[in-house]
């Protein structure tokens, strides 16, 4: 067999194995989309004519307490671009600027480093206007504005109160496919990007326990219905949100009501993020790239991998997991040990309230699936022996190895890659269907 070498995104480096080329099925590129060739001039185009609403110049009143909303440095939205438009938009309808306060929206990641949150807003803003950080643990910080029933679930609304005190609160963010909202994006950074882990646990348990994976699907899903819910309550009053190009830079700018303009851009991003597949493979190698930070962001790429790869098959999944399993998340190593059937029956009883990290549960059973619908050999710098050992996967010291290990499971196995696993969006197009 003709043999080619295919290499994958590891970190700041590449992974490479020598493979037979009639073996590979498919390659997992995306299709080239060219970015936006003047951003600021685009966003202030946008701010003026946003979709589903008015112009943000005429919603805005000058005695206003304007709150922004911003994503952390797990997600690639250009805020340091945007801030600077959106800032001297506001400025110019009149608004002062001690009227205007940021607040990081991480829901339950770590907060960012002063160098992380500098390098996210940008050096001037940083140091000319109020910039907060979300911290879903500080209890005194959240406000409780009571629950609703959603699908015979009890959410409560748990949100920083900060958010309360604004008159007009404006969420930026980027969209890409999300394995429980469907999309990120949208009403996604206020929940759960500024609200109580019980909030958050409620939202995203509701799309871990439909019968499938909810990747990039909105209608139908109640975890995106959850989240526009409590976005709604909570106020979110005008989105700017962006598509970005995989290789870098926006291509496009959604700004304006937080349902309308986010489910455009949707649209665009699942054409920019989908990655068609004719049939599925045997053998899936799978990038976590660019959610390499922590297992808690690659575990992504290995949804994208449950997509693509056949009942009994074998996932190479490569992910550094710079920061190791987990940061304020614990409980993961307790949920990650069991199986689908029972994570979900556990998930299901356990009261929002408890002590149990049901966040964790459902990172847990994106997890659960994949594992057990093949097995994972896992290349990684960042997760210990222990670590593997508890996800239950297969350590391989490169990625030659673990193809090589592959084949031995499979001889002659079909192979897909997905190079970029960590926020694409892989559907059948074949008779695989």
């Amino acid at each position: 067999m003709d043999k080619i070498t295919i290499s994958i995104p590891f970190g700041d480096s590449r992974a490479y194995a020598r493979v037979p080329r009639e073996l590979i099925v498919f390659d997992g590129e995306m299709k080239p989309h060219k970015p936006a060739e003047e951003f600021e001039k685009l966003l202030t185009v946008k701010l003026e004519n946003p979709i589903g609403c008015p112009p943000l110049k005429k919603q805005v009143k000058p005695g206003d307490r304007v709150l922004i909303l911003i994503d952390d440095n797990t997600r690639p939205t250009p805020v340091d671009k945007i801030l600077p438009v959106l800032i001297n938009h506001l400025l110019d309808s009149g608004l002062k600027g001690e009227r205007i306060k940021i607040l990081t929206a991480p829901g339950t990641h770590r907060i960012m480093t002063e160098q992380e949150l500098i390098a996210k807003v940008g050096r001037s803003v940083y140091f000319s206007f109020a910039v907060h950080q979300h911290d879903f643990r500080d209890k005194a910080a959240m406000e409780n504005l009571g629950s609703f029933d959603l699908y015979g679930v009890e959410v409560p609304v748990i949100v920083n109160k900060k958010a309360l005190e604004a008159d007009f609160i404006i969420g930026l963010g980027n969209i890409v496919p999300h394995c429980d909202a469907g999309f990120s994006g949208g009403g996604k950074i206020v929940q759960p990007g500024i609200c109580g882990v019980e909030t958050t646990a409620a939202t995203h348990l509701l799309g871990a326990l439909l019968p499938e994976i909810p990747l990039g699907v909105t209608d139908g899903n109640p975890c995106s219905e959850g989240i526009n819910i409590v976005a709604r309550k909570v106020g979110l009053s005008f989105i700017i949100n962006v598509v970005m190009a995989p290789d870098g830079g926006g291509i496009d700018i959604f700004a304006g009501d937080f349902i309308q303009a986010h489910r455009e851009g949707c649209k665009l991003s699942r054409e920019v993020y989908g990655v068609p597949i004719t049939e599925r493979a045997d053998i899936v190698v799978v990038s976590s790239s660019p959610g390499d930070i922590d297992y808690w962001q690659a575990e992504k790429a290995l949804v994208a991998a449950y997509f693509s790869v056949k009942q009994g098959g074998v996932i190479v999944f490569a992910a550094p997991c710079h920061e190791g399993l987990e940061h304020n998340h614990p409980g993961l190593r307790e949920w990650v040990k069991m199986s689908y059937s029972e994570a979900r029956q556990q998930a299901m009883c356990t009261p929002l309230h408890s002590d149990r990290d049901l966040v964790a549960a459902d990172i847990a059973m994106g997890h659960c699936r994949a594992r057990e619908r093949a097995d994972i050999y896992m290349i990684t710098s960042g997760l210990s022996e222990e670590d593997i050992a508890l996800l239950g996967y297969s350590r391989f010291e490169n990625l030659q190895k673990a193809l090589d290990a592959a084949f031995r499971k499979i001889p002659g196995g079909t192979i897909g890659l997905l190079p970029r696993g960590g926020d694409c969006f892989p559907f059948v197009t074949g008779a695989d269907r």
